[in-house]
């Protein structure tokens, strides 16, 4: 039980496009709440404005304040007996957004925290994705420096469920590329402009999406991509050969760029090589670079 009753913060999902998606909960605690914490102060008041209240208390709340503000938030909740609401720029916070501090700092301090359901785009691809959901695995947004993004898709090797993740458009290609490169028997489904005039769905393999991704070079807006991994095709000595070359080239332009032994190590592991031929294919890609630099 809550030991600050008179107290509340709400979690509010907002529409991720469509207007009409906002529901008569969200709009109701919208138009009664004390205060408003907003990721984008500008967008909340065009929502607030389409709902009917021009005046609101709205206050900025976004990443990079999120952990200095929070205490001081609750803390006039407490002493102020308001109640709050929480909205990202659209869908629901706290999911890939921010709003996780102020909801912790809320619980330990005995202030109710309500959530509003609604909008998310995480949802609203796996409903109309066509792939299983029976287990999923949300991994938010990918890393965009390529090393760490490819040790992050190459750790999903062993995992039976599917996984979730938000892109930025100009780095979708590349977390394709990445994904077909180690999982060539994926099924893939990629949503776009959700609940948009020109949404769009598709339902396809590694191959078909670096094709739809190369016709779609004015993307805008995060993507939201469901990945359900395939079994690993059966390597052929030829095919074995060939993966050789390709680590063998990469590791040498890994190291050029200060990777580590151990790095690369673990980076490579999932890609069908026993560890000790690892170890020597990257001896040999060290020892070139070396007698190179």
């Amino acid at each position: 039980m809550p030991v600050n009753p008179e107290s509340a913060i709400y979690v509010v999902a907002t529409p991720i496009g469509n207007l009409d998606d906002l529901t008569l909960r969200a709009i109701k605690v919208l138009k009664n709440v004390d205060i408003i914490a907003a990721e984008d102060t500008r967008r909340a008041r065009q929502l607030l404005q389409h709902i009917g209240r021009d005046k609101a208390e709205v206050i900025s709340y976004f990443d990079h304040v999120e952990r200095e503000k929070a205490p001081q938030l609750v803390s006039r909740l407490i002493e102020d007996k308001l109640s709050l609401a929480l909205i990202s720029d659209a869908g629901t916070p706290c999911i890939s957004d921010p709003g996780y501090h102020l909801v912790r700092e809320a619980k330990k301090r005995g202030v109710a925290v309500h959530p509003v359901p609604g909008p998310s785009a995480l949802t609203a691809l796996v409903s109309a994705s066509g792939l299983p959901s029976d287990r999923l695995l949300f991994v938010g947004f990918l890393p965009s420096k390529k090393m760490a993004l490819e040790k992050e898709i190459s750790s999903w090797k062993n995992l039976s469920a599917s996984i979730v993740f938000y892109e930025a458009p100009r780095r979708l290609k590349v977390s394709l590329a990445f994904i077909q490169q180690i999982y060539p028997n994926a099924e893939i489904a990629i949503g776009r402009e959700l609940t948009k005039l020109h949404e769009e769905i598709i339902l396809t393999d590694p191959s078909g999406a670096m094709d739809w991704c190369t016709n779609h070079d004015f993307l805008k807006g995060e993507a939201v991509v469901m990945v359900r991994l395939g079994e690993p095709e059966a390597q052929s000595a030829e095919s074995k050969d060939h993966l050789r070359a390709t680590l063998i080239s990469d590791a040498r332009e890994k190291f050029k760029n200060d990777a580590t032994l151990k790095d690369l190590l673990t980076l490579y592991r999932d890609r069908g090589l026993s560890r000790s031929e690892l170890y020597q294919l990257l001896l040999e890609a060290k020892g070139f670079y070396d007698n190179h630099n």
